[in-house]
């Protein structure tokens, strides 16, 4: 990769930025990016869950740490199946009119091999998985997959489909019409730590264990900003659980990640489980993974419709920039597709985009309330 004019673009979570993440922003910056712009998950995660500490924070500490603009990927795209969370963070930074490339963390880091599997994903792709997922109710999706890659393409390729962030990369491929894409060797440990870095997982679970903090304190870059962490987001998930319990099926039959009578199941349990983390637990499944019945809930209870997985966001927010960063957006300000509002007051000129922006402030407010219960002044 040589220089290029615009900047290199990154989707992200950052949940939160750690040492990695900055390796990362180092890494494409010394392959010649101009300046790098990161589209970001606001207030809730592909994981289903709300983040871990406040998207502002996390911006601030991205921008501190070689980042230069960081965007946001609004609720619901940024909680997303891989797929649609890629399609969004794509869209941000081909529209935004800032980028003419981007990168991305691989453990296989070979791009031919990941744009032949991404080619091979298309939709009568897609029917062959569920075809065999029929023939097989014990079938993951995600397995049923990497099944037929290894009968097309082989062993090796297949292989790729297990790493979370070789998924997101192939659907970040898959998304991508007009950015060149660059692979970076990812060398976090993937739910761990070794000498050099941690994982956010890692950092996550053990920031405030006695026995394993300075482990994770370890992970993160020394001048993170370590303000509105929120570690415990209990409050917020049992109101997900009482809300469910009344809903009626026909509520839930248009919702997104609800299919085949699910919808039975989560209202059957909601009312059966003592609190959210049991209701997890009552609808685990081997088709499912946690993190797409996290999903399931969480859209379930802010009522996103199928139809909004089909779609991209129509506006975004600047979160944070550099001074460089500043300089970028006034340059090239005439390149946008896309509403990139520095104040809301700029996205209520769009009637589309003003309803995604009103849907995804809600989302956020009805958290925040939540949080206030557990995190008082």
């Amino acid at each position: 990769m040589t220089n290029t004019n615009k900047g290199t673009g990154i989707v992200c979570e950052y949940n939160p930025f750690h040492k990695g993440h900055a390796y990362q922003i180092q890494k494409v910056k010394e392959m010649g990016a101009r300046f790098v712009v990161c589209a970001m998950s606001g207030d809730f995660t592909q994981r289903g869950e709300a983040a871990f500490q406040d998207k502002k924070v996390r911006a601030e500490n991205a921008v501190n740490n070689g980042a230069d603009i960081v965007l946001e990927i609004p609720f619901p795209f940024s909680s997303m199946s891989a797929e649609g969370f890629a399609r969004a963070g794509i869209h941000i930074l081909e529209g935004c009119g800032l980028c003419d490339s981007f990168a991305f963390g691989s453990e296989c880091a070979d791009i031919d091999k990941l744009l032949c599997v991404a080619a091979l994903l298309d939709e009568s792709f897609h029917k062959e998985v569920l075809e065999l997922q029929k023939t097989n109710k014990n079938l993951s999706y995600a397995k049923a997959r990497e099944m037929l890659v290894e009968g097309r393409l082989g062993a090796e390729y297949a292989g790729i489909l297990i790493s979370p962030n070789d998924i997101l990369a192939i659907e970040y491929l898959k998304a991508n019409k007009k950015l060149f894409p660059i692979a970076i060797k990812r060398e976090t440990p993937r739910g761990g730590r070794d000498e050099h870095f941690a994982s956010s997982s890692y950092i996550r679970n053990n920031l405030f264990a006695d026995d394993n903090r300075q482990s994770a304190l370890d992970g993160l870059c020394e001048n993170n900003n370590f303000d509105a962490i929120f570690p415990d987001n209990t409050a917020f998930c049992n109101h997900i659980h009482l809300s469910l319990m009344q809903k009626s099926p026909l509520e839930l039959s248009g919702i997104c990640e609800v299919s085949n009578g699910s919808e039975y199941s989560i209202i059957k349990n909601a009312k059966k489980a003592e609190n959210y983390g049991e209701l997890l637990k009552l609808l685990a499944s081997k088709t499912a993974t946690d993190a797409k019945i996290r999903r399931m809930l969480l859209f379930s209870f802010f009522g996103v419709a199928k139809e909004t997985a089909k779609s991209v966001p129509l506006y975004t927010e600047v979160l944070a920039t550099s001074e460089k960063g500043r300089k970028m957006l006034k340059e090239y300000a005439g390149d946008r597709n896309i509403i990139v509002a520095s104040r809301a007051g700029e996205i209520k000129k769009d009637e589309e985009a003003l309803f995604q922006y009103n849907f995804s402030r809600l989302a956020s407010e009805v958290l925040y309330k939540c949080r206030k219960q557990t995190y008082k002044a």
